[in-house]
């Protein structure tokens, strides 16, 4: 699977899934198209991308739920050593950008998942068959419910903007006896 290998990186890449935000450059591109030089910046927000495309200037603003999860992805290069290459893997090729290309494989492992818990995006494993989910799942944490607001409890009683009010104190009624009435009814 090259479609995803930022092509013409020849040197290592490392970013450091706790610095954030950071900026960076590299060559994008799928194999068989020109190779393009993509100035990235990525923060807690999502990504931004500016690249040429037909020689007219491209920003793309990219949230992190835009892409699928943070991949990895062993090659072996041409001095028969692997390569692990960790990256944000989007559904186009084209748009997958890379976080971490090195020969090391315990530190492309802590990347890797750094990557997957920091941006709460699945950890993804390429192989000659697709991607596959590995690894915890990115999930929204659950906690303790927030308690009842206060007039949720008496609602079925008291409109809510007498819950507010204390009642009175209600005593004896004094009985009004030989008065006249005041109201007419006719």
């Amino acid at each position: 699977m090259t479609g995803a290998t930022p092509l013409g990186l020849k040197t290592a890449l490392r970013l450091d899934p706790g610095h954030l935000p950071a900026k960076w450059c590299v060559n994008v591109g799928q194999a068989g198209r020109p190779v393009q030089e993509a100035a990235i910046y990525m923060d807690d927000d999502g990504v931004v991308v500016q690249r040429k495309l037909s020689g007219l200037p491209l920003t793309l603003s990219l949230p992190f739920a835009a892409f699928e999860g943070v991949s990895v992805r062993i090659e072996p290069n041409a001095a028969g050593d692997l390569t692990a290459h960790v990256e944000l893997r989007h559904r186009d090729p084209a748009m997958s950008i890379p976080l971490t290309v090195t020969r090391d494989m315990e530190a492309a492992a802590a990347d890797w998942q750094g990557w997957s818990s920091r941006l709460g995006l699945p950890m993804l494993l390429v192989t000659a068959s697709g991607a596959e989910r590995v690894g915890p799942q990115a999930s929204v944490p659950v906690g303790e419910p927030a308690p009842r607001r206060r007039h949720a409890s008496m609602s079925e009683r008291r409109p809510r903007f007498l819950v507010r009010r204390k009642m009175g104190a209600a005593g004896e009624m004094p009985v009004l006896r030989d008065w006249r009435e005041i109201i007419s009814y006719e």
